[in-house]
């Protein structure tokens, strides 16, 4: 019996040595409720909550001894609603983040809790320091919220720049009360052979002019498909009610729409911009 004995108190230090080591010794923050709603707290819950205060004996003293915030560090966690009391209720908390404040520390430190029930009224909760982690967080939101900000400029001022090189890259010229000029530089492609419709016919549209002026002189290279484009072009101005005129087609470009086989049909064309405006004054004095 005595034998029987001793290995019973072996193991019981051995129990306690465990004990010792998962509650006294764990890192992170232990805070256990019994039946009668006594609070024990571990070394590291102490730290972490309250350190050089007092500690909590039951849980009114707890919630009153430092505020217990939710992660927003703004909206107060009542009594009713920490983590202890929600687990003796059967719920199961599990990594939710609280702040807490207390008056013997000059900042808030963030916690990481779970907490279940142990059966009856009793519960426990286990809370890791999590600030400086937070910290990070709240510091990369920051960075990222401020890198975003930046991109949103960044892509503001591009878009103005898209739509002044837009309007330098068509402008539409007045150069008599009812003559309009649109100068093309440049490669025409889709996008552009778009914007360049929509703005010359609104302003042939706005303007109410009756001679249009396409000068070609800055365009190189022309292929069947820009040749469309300008024809489409000058079709819809003159659906309009508006005369169209072509000028300044380079000896390449003419010699190039002519081995495409472009079918110019009705399409006026003059030498230059100066021929074309020439023409037209001439016409509206004998009208005159």
């Amino acid at each position: 019996m005595t034998e029987d004995i001793q290995v019973l108190k072996d193991k019981l230090r051995r129990a306690e040595e465990m004990l010792d080591l998962l509650f006294v010794h764990n890192p992170d923050g232990i805070l256990m409720v019994d039946e009668e709603g006594s609070v024990t707290v571990n070394p590291a819950a102490a730290m972490i909550g309250n350190p050089g205060g007092a500690q909590p004996t039951n849980l009114t003293e707890m919630t009153t001894a430092i505020d217990v915030f939710y992660a927003d560090g703004k909206t107060k966690v009542l009594e009713q609603d920490v983590p202890n009391v929600r687990a003796m209720r059967g719920e199961t908390v599990r990594d939710e983040i609280y702040c807490l404040r207390s008056p013997n520390r000059d900042h808030d430190v963030y916690v990481q809790a779970n907490a279940v029930a142990l059966g009856g009224k009793r519960s426990m909760m286990v809370f890791r320091d999590i600030t400086d982690r937070k910290r990070l967080e709240d510091d990369l939101a920051l960075r990222t919220s401020d890198l975003a900000s930046k991109v949103a400029e960044n892509q503001e001022l591009v878009d103005r720049l898209r739509v002044a090189l837009d309007d330098l890259s068509t402008p539409v010229l007045e150069l008599w009360d009812d003559v309009l000029a649109l100068p093309v530089v440049g490669i025409v492609d889709t996008q552009r052979s778009v914007q360049m419709s929509e703005r010359l016919l609104k302003e042939v549209t706005d303007r109410r002019a009756r001679y249009v002026i396409i000068d070609l002189t800055g365009v190189d290279i022309v292929d069947t498909s820009t040749a469309d484009r300008l024809f489409k072009l000058s079709r819809a101005v003159s659906l309009l009610g508006a005369e169209c005129v072509m000028t300044g087609i380079q000896p390449n470009v003419a010699q190039t729409l002519v081995e495409l086989g472009v079918e110019f049909g009705t399409l006026k064309t003059q030498r230059n911009l100066k021929r074309a405006l020439d023409a037209y004054l001439a016409r509206s004095a004998g009208r005159g």
